[in-house]
């Protein structure tokens, strides 16, 4: 019977495949959750008078002219109005995000992000990348849903955005979001 005996070599690399097995799996799965995670199933189809059957709304419901549009979670502060910082060569911007006081994008903003899309860094093979602030699962759907209906209304596939989350200073309610193109 022959034995055998490991090297150094060996548990160097036994180690580095058990290191590499407990980075990547976990960072996988933590991708396509977030992927996945914000959704939404398809709509039902809407009932008589365009009332939906299960009490849902549409994502992106269209405003009617005659009436005024709901400012109660809108963007009160108008310092949070449009982007903090534009680069159009770069191809990147950050704006603020307020989630409990906001659950759309402003206008300013979604203007600028349209100017974005059309930047040379836009390229065919390039993916919107999204920088948001790690926070409780309440203000991050609040958070991915506004940029997932912005990116949206101008026509931006689900499969073209990448979130990346970063770790916020303690205490802010306003975060800094960034967009960028990898």
């Amino acid at each position: 019977m022959q034995r055998y005996v490991l090297t150094e070599r060996g548990k160097f690399l036994i180690a580095i495949i058990v290191i590499v097995f407990f980075l990547l799996l976990p960072s996988m799965i933590f991708a396509i959750w977030a992927l996945t995670r914000d959704t939404a199933p398809s709509e039902p189809p809407p009932g008589e008078n365009g009332i939906y059957q299960n009490g849902s709304e549409p994502l992106l419901p269209e405003p009617s002219p005659e009436s005024t549009p709901d400012t109660s979670l809108t963007s009160p502060d108008t310092s949070l109005a449009g982007p903090v910082a534009f680069d159009f060569e770069n191809g990147t911007m950050t704006f603020l995000f307020t989630p409990n006081q906001q659950d759309v994008i402003d206008n300013n903003t979604d203007i600028k992000l349209g100017e974005l899309l059309t930047s040379p860094k836009n390229t065919n093979d390039a993916k919107i990348a999204v920088e948001i602030p790690q926070l409780p699962d309440a203000e991050t759907a609040i958070l991915t849903t506004a940029i997932l209906n912005v990116f949206n209304k101008h026509g931006v596939p689900l499969s073209e955005i990448v979130f990346f989350v970063y770790e916020p200073e303690p205490d802010i309610k306003t975060y800094e979001i960034n967009i960028s193109f990898s």
